[in-house]
């Protein structure tokens, strides 16, 4: 990946801010600083919902430096506490021609196969919920969507919601995630941020280096041999939600050796002089998953073709042999 380097003066336009932890409420997590406007309120099925958690992480204060090595570090200041949407149960019983169905199957990797049937939502953009995680999609002439989204929890629940206030809700078991590492980076609009992993001393443009032009395919035959990404959202809903998942089988490897992830943000004619938000959510077998979240207004427009690296939003993964 060609990558340029000249120097950015302007540090004083940078006004970042971090937010650390998130909130699950119904196994979800929103934050509303992505939505243009407040989360809708969606009709579900009365149903008994999983126990509201919430979790709070501590984690190192994140840098944010341009690529070039005189550019200066900036430390980023605290955000205001996320908020989490509000689900009301149905009043009256709901048009069966519209119902809105939506299934959750576990598939290997701890990947979750999920479709969502809407039959009065053709061509529709909706939003899809996941343990903290949200991005957009777009159904079909039929209202469906089909999508494999890699799981965030053991108990897989997943939320979609209309902007008319249609919606359903489904959820699978997924034990095998205790198997994984999972990196995840969730942003609005296309192409604000980006997710790097330079696995085992990999460069940029290497084999090792995993991003959203080198994601690796996914075979759910043969045993991973390193990590693959997955990409999440629809670019062609406007103010989509995006997502990219980094998956690196750290029960299945037996080497020693560290994965680099990085966050980098290209300085565009789309973005420059503009505010964007990001958030990073991490999980491995043995903590608790943590999330930072980050606001940022990007360098003006001289700074085309720039990119800032965004240190510490995730940790690295340190792997040991068996």
């Amino acid at each position: 990946m060609s990558r340029k380097k000249s120097l950015i003066t302007a540090v004083s336009t940078f006004s970042v801010a971090l937010g650390i932890g998130f909130v699950m409420q119904y196994g979800d997590a929103v934050a509303s600083r992505f939505q243009p406007t407040p989360e809708p309120k969606i009709t579900l099925p009365e149903m008994v919902m999983p126990q509201e958690a919430s979790m709070v992480s501590s984690l190192p204060t994140p840098e944010m430096v341009i690529v070039d090595p005189d550019e200066a570090v900036i430390e980023l200041a605290a955000l205001d506490d996320v908020a989490v949407p509000e689900f009301d149960a149905p009043s009256v019983a709901a048009d069966p021609v519209c119902d809105v169905a939506m299934s959750a199957d576990a598939l290997p990797m701890a990947m979750v196969a999920v479709s969502l049937v809407a039959p009065c939502q053709p061509n529709a953009a909706v939003t899809i919920h996941h343990q903290g995680m949200m991005f957009s999609q777009l159904t079909d002439a039929e209202g469906r969507v089909d999508i494999i989204v890699p799981a965030l929890s053991e108990d897989a629940f997943f939320i979609s919601a209309f902007a008319g206030g249609d919606g359903a809700v489904a959820s699978t078991p997924v034990p095998e995630l205790v198997n994984f590492d999972r990196a995840a980076l969730q942003w609005q609009g296309v192409n604000a941020v980006q997710l790097h992993a330079l696995e085992f001393g990999a460069d940029y443009g290497t084999e090792g280096h995993v991003w959203s032009a080198a994601a690796r395919e996914l075979d759910f035959v043969s045993l991973p041999k390193a990590g693959f990404l997955t990409v999440l959202g629809d670019t062609r809903v406007d103010n989509t939600l995006m997502a990219e998942v980094y998956t690196f089988p750290t029960g299945q490897f037996n080497q020693d050796g560290t994965v680099a992830l990085s966050v980098e943000a290209e300085i565009t004619a789309e973005n420059c002089g503009r505010d964007i938000a990001a958030q990073s959510i991490q999980l491995n077998p043995l903590q608790e998953p943590t999330a930072i979240d980050l606001m940022m207004t990007m360098p003006e427009c001289d700074a085309i073709g720039e990119f800032l690296v965004l240190k510490n939003m995730f940790k690295d993964l340190t792997l040991a042999a068996k």
